[in-house]
């Protein structure tokens, strides 16, 4: 079993700190390997200079910004974090990063006696004041809802009438030092065996897309994020471009005939995939061959993915042609789930394309359509519906329509419809609902635009490699 890697947030004397570092000295399963500091002129820091521990300090407006930690987080390869006497609230970002890895410790039996402004002394001298029979500790999972989390474990100690504030603090420390290592090893015991199990079980992913030699668009959008994902990706090219096709000027090569003696050889190997994701089709002969692979990886229970890049607000990228279209329009038959576009939705069923939006009626009758065509569940995106930006959608587990909206930003990046594609696919492999996974993967492309907005040369394409830890 992996190890499991920890760093101690702390504001204070790092008495908490320190009773972990010597309980995980000689430990198979945890190793403390960071302190991070809110205040530069915590004794813990000069704890963790003795003990020899990694120590940096990071301010408030530091905690609260993604760049500055979540690279300091990635290169320890942290795990897990353990709270223990830190002041600031956990910024939400690294909630969202590490859920149900984060465990603060708290001088008081939650839910008495939590909440802001409850900590430390303030803790104590309210359990005396209130004329407690007895206080403790609780140990709990870090929400956005101050000390809200779910209660790990709680251990209590009676308390006298004559106890004073530091009695009561004295007494709730030891019980601190006995029990709070042990309920850190409990959880990152539980972790290492999700996390062995999750590797076991990552579910390989095929990307039939296009490949450009300039530009972060296709597979060269795909393949970095689902593999920060955690998923082994393997590609077939459908084509090899020059650059992104916004450029107007580009040299496409067709690899068809090189796709077609691929298959033969992937097959006496066994080679098979527990999905495959399908783009850019360059013509109707390549569509039948991948469609023909698809249909037979399905029914070895292969989850089929269909984008079918074609064009966007209300007309076709350069060098897609009408067979383009009817090449896509065979891929729907064989998807699972299926996520154009408005404009390439209306090409795909041959409906109008209405710059000015449509009402939810026709939006759903347009999901239809699709469906129709032989997608089981559908996605369509950039769609303005009754005024505003929505994703709609069906969902053929749940019999659901869908229709999740967003705010959106004037600004065109190729490579956008891919970042989507590959956040959606990556959460709905690791078990998320169609709903969650596309409200993520929106927010995902909606955060990367922002970031970026303001770059000169837009036809490349995001940088990715500057944000996947955002992802």
């Amino acid at each position: 079993m992996k190890k499991v890697k920890v760093a101690v947030f702390v504001s204070g004397s790092g008495s908490n700190f320190e009773n972990l570092v010597h309980y995980f000295e000689d430990s198979p399963l945890v190793e403390v390997t960071l302190m991070v500091s809110s205040k530069a002129d915590a004794y813990a820091m000069t704890r963790a200079r003795r003990l020899g521990i990694p120590a940096v300090v990071r301010n408030r407006k530091e905690l609260n910004d993604p760049s500055v930690m979540v690279p300091l987080l990635r290169r320890q390869g942290i795990g897990m974090i353990v709270l223990a006497g830190f002041l600031p609230m956990v910024p939400e970002y690294l909630i969202n990063l590490y859920p149900q890895r984060i465990v603060n410790i708290h001088p008081s039996l939650l839910p008495k006696f939590g909440g802001k402004g409850m900590w430390g002394h303030h803790v104590h001298e309210a359990v005396k004041a209130a004329g407690e029979k007895e206080s403790g500790i609780t140990i709990h999972y870090v929400t956005p809802v101050c000390d809200g989390g779910e209660i790990i474990a709680q251990y209590a100690v009676d308390l006298s009438p004559d106890d004073t504030v530091d009695d009561i603090a004295d007494k709730g420390h030891v019980l601190e030092m006995e029990h709070f290592p042990k309920v850190v090893e409990q959880v990152a015991r539980q972790l290492a065996e999700t996390l062995e199990d999750e590797g076991a079980a990552k579910k390989q992913i095929l990307l039939i897309n296009d490949m450009a030699g300039y530009g972060k668009v296709a597979t060269a959008a795909m393949l970095p994020i689902l593999s920060y994902m955690g998923l082994p990706v393997y590609n077939l090219p459908t084509a090899l471009v020059s650059n992104t096709l916004d450029y107007g000027k580009f040299n496409i090569l067709d690899t068809t005939d090189y796709i077609t003696g691929v298959f033969p050889v992937w097959k006496e190997l066994g080679f098979r995939f527990d999905a495959i994701a399908t783009g850019f089709i360059v013509s109707e002969r390549q569509a039948r061959i991948v469609s023909e692979y698809c249909l037979e990886q399905a029914a070895n229970g292969t989850v089929i993915f269909v984008d079918p890049i074609m064009g966007d607000e209300g007309k076709l990228y350069n060098g897609v042609t009408p067979d383009t279209i009817r090449s896509m329009q065979e891929m729907l038959t064989v998807a699972h789930l299926c996520y154009p576009n408005y404009t390439e939705a209306c090409y795909l069923t041959g409906v109008d394309y209405h710059p000015e939006g449509v009402g939810e009626q026709e939006a759903f009758q347009l999901v239809d359509s699709l469906r129709k065509m032989g997608s089981k569940s559908v996605l369509i995106t950039s769609m303005l519906v009754d005024g505003k930006h929505c994703v709609v959608g069906y969902n053929h587990h749940s019999k659901e329509y869908l229709k999740l909206e967003y705010t959106e930003i004037p600004v065109h990046f190729p490579g956008t419809g891919d970042i989507f594609s590959a956040v959606l696919i990556g959460h709905l492999l690791k078990g998320d609902s169609l709903v969650a996974s596309t409200r993520k993967a929106m927010d995902a492309v909606a955060l990367l635009i922002e970031l970026n907005k303001d770059n000169v040369d837009k036809n490349r394409g995001i940088p990715l490699e500057n944000y996947l830890y955002l992802l």
